[in-house]
């Protein structure tokens, strides 16, 4: 922006500074958040920082709800791939809009190099889960569809957000010769845990409509 652009300085107390690029207006906030115009989206992306290799990441939508499945998704992105979902504003599901869920659960299917879903109903649930706690089957199913993932992939990394760090780190001390990350709230930081994070809501919201009830 300084050599091609035009950096203004900020008009409200929560902004660094603004910037302009062909007459396009973005924003830069000290929260870390950045507004612009959508065509300024490969700028950004040019400029965006990314480690080299596949990144699986995995996420669930629709535990604790009321209605709909429990979905679980895994979605393999490389490097290019994060930083195009990034600059098209990939961000954890809760913050993104219902219309903007749909167009970027396509491009996570499109720029993915794998992915998989497990969409369970309540039926299944009920079959399986006759006493204890919910996060054991969580973290079979979590399991289930990141090895289904990478069997189609060769990963550098797995990120999970975490939810029983205990359960998931003893689950997944199988996986050798792969770093595997459990954070809370990953789908903040990881590229690859927001994807996943958006494909499971995106396919739990579609089975809501439905109508299918927990209770």
């Amino acid at each position: 922006m300084e050599v091609s652009g035009k950096i203004e300085p900020p008009k409200n107390p929560w902004e660094l500074f603004r910037f302009k690029f062909n007459d396009m207006l973005g924003i830069v906030y000290s929260s870390g958040k950045v507004v612009y115009h959508e065509p300024l989206a490969s700028v950004i992306e040019d400029v965006l920082i990314e480690e080299e290799g596949i990144e699986v990441g995995s996420d669930e939508a629709g535990k604790g709800e009321r209605t709909g499945p429990i979905v679980v998704a895994a979605v393999a992105l490389d490097s290019e791939a994060r930083k195009h979902l990034r600059a098209r504003g990939l961000l954890e599901s809760k913050s993104i809009s219902r219309s903007k869920l749909m167009e970027l659960a396509s491009l996570v299917i499109e720029r993915s190099e794998a992915y998989e879903v497990k969409v369970v109903f309540p039926k299944e649930l009920f079959s399986r889960w006759r006493r204890g706690s919910l996060n054991e089957l969580l973290v079979e199913w979590y399991y289930e569809v990141i090895a289904h993932v990478l069997g189609k992939v060769k990963a550098s990394r797995v990120v999970i957000d975490s939810f029983d760090e205990r359960r998931l780190r003893e689950r997944f001390s199988s996986l050798k010769d792969i770093e595997v990350v459990i954070e809370p709230k990953a789908d903040e930081k990881y590229a690859s845990v927001a994807a996943a994070s958006v494909l499971a809501k995106e396919i739990y919201l579609k089975n809501e409509r439905k109508g299918t009830k927990w209770i």
